[in-house]
C-alpha cells in the first residue's frame, strides 16, 4: 500500500518550513520536495526513513536493526526514556529555499527547494499488520517560521482527499490527451501487444507524476482493444524482502529468504485515462510463492476473484472494460548493493527506454529494453503472456506459456 500526502509548498525566502513527526510502523516512508507546483519539473531533494536523523533522546527504528532486543535487555540506555518505556521515535525535518549562501545542508535533516513553488510529498508503503493506514502514527505536523520569528501552524492534511478537492489541480497535472485517450483527433496511439508481453525499465520517470526517487520501475503498456475471453499471466521470482508486516525490522528477511534484496516489491495495474486511476496492486508480503520462490499474477475481467483461480495465484482486476489503454508497472525499491538482478542494475547496464509521457513508447522500444533487462535480472524479470481463459483453467500457467511459445521453468 502506498499513501502519498502532498501540499503546495511556497515558503518565502528567509522562512523555514518544519515537519515534525513520528517514525511509522511500516515498510518504508519518505519525505520529498519537488520543484514547481502544480506542475512538477523534477525532484529537488528528499530523505527516506533510514536517512532521517531522530530528535535528541529519540531513535530511528529504520536505522536500528536490533531495536527490540535493545529495548528488552537494556532500556535504560535509551536517552530520556524510562526503563519501562520504549524510546521516543520522533524526528524534525526543515525545508528551506536553496540559495547561494546555503547550498550545503547545515544538518542531515534539511531539504532544499530550488523553485519559487513546489510540492511536499509524504510517502508510506505497507503498514505493519494491525496498524492503521498511516502505520500507527498521525500524519506529520507542518509549521512555517515567519519573518518576525512567529510560528504559523498549518492545518493537518486529510489522509484521503475528495475527488472534488483535486479537480482544480488535476487539470494541470493530467495531460489533456488523457481526457479522451482514444480520440482520433488527439488521443494516444497504443498499438496491439503480442502474446508475449515485455516489460521495460524507466530510467527517468516523468517528473509530472512526482516519481519516487528511491525506486525504479518496470512498465508495460497494453492494447486498448477489449477481449473478454483473454487474460494476462505474469510469472517471476520474488526477491528477498523484509518481514516488517509482522513487526520485524527492515534488516530482517521474511520467512524463506536468506537476505533482504529489496526493501519493497510491488506490481500495480493502472489506466491511461484521467485521473490516472490505479485498478489493483499486489505487494510482496501478500504474494503466495511456489517452492522455487516464484509468484504468479493473473489479470482477468471478473468483478470478483474467480472461483477457478488457484490460491497459489494473485488476482488483479482488468478494470474498465471500455477501450481504455492499460499499463502494468512493477516497483523495485532500495535494492541492496549486492543484489545484481534488480531493475536498478538493469538500468545501470543500459537496459531502459524513454517515456515521453503521456505518449506510450513503441512496443519495439519496450521489447528491446525488456530483452536487455531479462539478461541482467534473470529469473527476477517478470515473464508475461496473453492467454485464453479456457487454456488457463485446463492447463494452468504452464499451458498459457506453452501456447505463447514461452519457456516453462521451473
Amino acid at each position: 500500500m502506498q499513501v502519498p500526502q502532498q501540499l503546495p509548498l511556497p515558503p518565502q525566502r528567509g522562512q523555514e518550513l518544519k515537519i515534525t513527526g513520528t517514525y511509522p510502523k511500516a515498510r518504508f516512508f519518505s519525505i520529498a520536495v519537488y520543484d514547481n507546483a502544480p506542475v512538477s519539473t523534477g525532484i529537488a531533494d528528499h530523505l527516506f526513513d533510514a536517512q532521517i536523523v531522530p530528535d535528541p533522546g529519540s531513535i530511528n527504528p529504520f536505522a536500528t536493526p536490533d531495536l527490540g532486543k535493545c529495548i528488552s535487555s537494556t532500556p535504560h540506555h535509551w536517552g530520556r526514556s524510562k526503563p519501562s518505556e520504549a524510546p521516543d521515535q520522533a524526528y524534525t525535518i526543515t525545508v528551506v529555499r536553496s540559495t547561494k549562501s546555503n547550498d550545503k545542508k547545515s544538518n542531515d535533516n534539511v531539504l532544499k527547494l530550488n523553485a519559487d513553488t513546489g510540492w511536499l510529498l509524504y510517502r508510506l508503503y505497507l503498514p505493519n499488520a494491525n496498524e492503521s493506514s498511516m502505520g500507527g502514527v498521525p500524519l506529520p505536523e507542518v509549521s512555517i517560521t515567519l519573518k518576525n520569528g512567529q510560528i504559523s501552524q498549518l492545518p493537518i492534511c486529510p489522509i484521503f482527499n475528495r475527488q472534488s478537492e483535486l479537480v482544480p489541480v488535476q487539470a494541470q497535472i493530467v495531460p489533456v490527451q488523457l481526457e479522451y485517450p482514444l480520440d482520433p483527433e488527439g488521443g494516444l496511439d497504443v498499438p496491439p501487444v503480442p502474446d508475449h508481453i515485455w516489460f521495460g525499465a524507466l530510467k527517468d520517470p516523468p517528473p509530472l507524476l512526482l516519481p519516487n526517487p528511491d525506486q525504479k520501475y518496470l512498465v508495460s503498456f497494453f492494447m486498448p482493444e477489449y477481449e473478454p475471453d483473454r487474460l494476462i499471466v505474469i510469472r517471476g521470482k520474488m526477491p528477498g524482502y523484509p518481514d516488517t508486516y509482522n513487526g520485524q525490522p527492515v534488516s530482517q528477511p521474511a520467512k524463506g529468504f536468506k537476505a533482504v534484496q529489496l526493501r519493497y516489491w510491488g506490481a500495480c495495474l493502472g489506466e491511461l485515462v484521467s485521473p490516472l486511476p490505479i485498478i489493483g496492486c499486489a505487494t510482496d508480503a501478500r504474494m503466495p510463492l511456489d517452492r522455487h520462490g516464484f509468484y504468479t499474477i493473473v489479470v482477468t475481467n471478473d468483478v470478483l476473484r474467480p472461483d477457478w483461480l488457484p490460491q497459489t495465484a494473485v488476482w488483479l482486476p482488468w478494470g474498465d472494460e471500455t477501450n481504455v489503454p492499460k499499463l502494468i508497472f512493477m516497483r523495485n525499491l532500495l535494492a541492496a548493493d549486492d543484489f545484481s538482478q534488480s531493475v536498478q542494475e538493469a538500468i545501470k547496464r543500459g537496459c531502459w527506454f524513454d517515456l515521453p509521457f503521456p505518449t506510450p513508447p513503441t512496443q519495439e522500444a519496450i521489447k528491446d529494453a525488456g530483452e536487455c533487462a531479462l539478461g541482467v535480472m534473470g529469473d527476477y524479470y517478470p515473464q508475461a503472456v496473453w492467454c485464453d481463459r479456457t487454456t488457463f483453467i485446463k492447463r494452468g500457467w504452464r499451458g498459457c506459456f506453452r501456447a505463447a511459445d514461452m519457456p516453462v521453468w521451473p
